[in-house]
């Protein structure tokens, strides 16, 4: 799939909610609809953790760079989901990920229920 005008800045903060244990993330792989093959993350242009993690109803986040993926081997599209910033990391295997986004922190701009 050309995933060219779909590509987030290298700067770009990529937010996901969770452990991010390469177990979860295995389970957590899926095909978007876009036919793109990852994990959901938020990731945007100019947008900070804090507004990213906003829509994450998980009490930890990982948070690594689009620049860092990238460097590993992967990518970060946009691509559509539950939130205005939702974006798919492609390209590397769980235990990649999980080496980017561990360890993780408590999310404090989770939206208490």
């Amino acid at each position: 799939m050309e995933t060219s005008g779909l590509r987030i800045p290298d700067d770009a903060f990529v937010v996901r909610g969770g452990r991010n244990q390469a177990s979860d993330l295995r389970r957590g792989t899926d095909t978007h609809p876009a036919g793109i093959t990852g994990v959901s993350v938020e990731s945007a242009k100019g947008v900070s953790v804090a507004e990213l993690a906003k829509t994450i109803p998980h009490g930890q986040i990982g948070i690594t760079t689009v620049a860092e993926v990238r460097k590993a081997g992967g990518d970060v599209v946009r691509t559509t989901g539950g939130s205005p910033h939702h974006a798919t990391l492609t390209g590397l295997i769980p235990e990649q990920v999980s080496r980017l986004l561990t360890p993780t922190i408590p999310n404090l701009w989770r939206k208490r229920r």
